[in-house]
């Protein structure tokens, strides 16, 4: 389904990364805190899975779309 997300009660930026199977289908860079009323911040298409990682990674790693996503079991 297309998720939403906001930023209610956060402190810090944030990159959002859009996952669907084992696939990145889109990212979404620099989400602000909220201030007043939380923006959505909609998936471009259906997902089942979202990354939410430290603002500036998704360029500094070089993630594309496309990318492989392999999630580890813990151990």
């Amino acid at each position: 389904a297309i998720r939403n997300f906001w930023m209610a009660g956060m402190k810090f930026p944030l990159d959002i990364i859009w996952i669907r199977g084992d696939k990145v289908v889109g990212f979404t860079e620099n989400l602000p805190p909220a201030v007043g009323i939380p923006e959505l911040y909609p998936s471009s298409e259906p997902v089942d899975k979202v990354l939410e990682i430290n603002v500036g990674l998704i360029k500094k790693l070089n993630i594309k779309i496309g990318d492989q996503v392999v999630i580890l079991p813990l151990q």
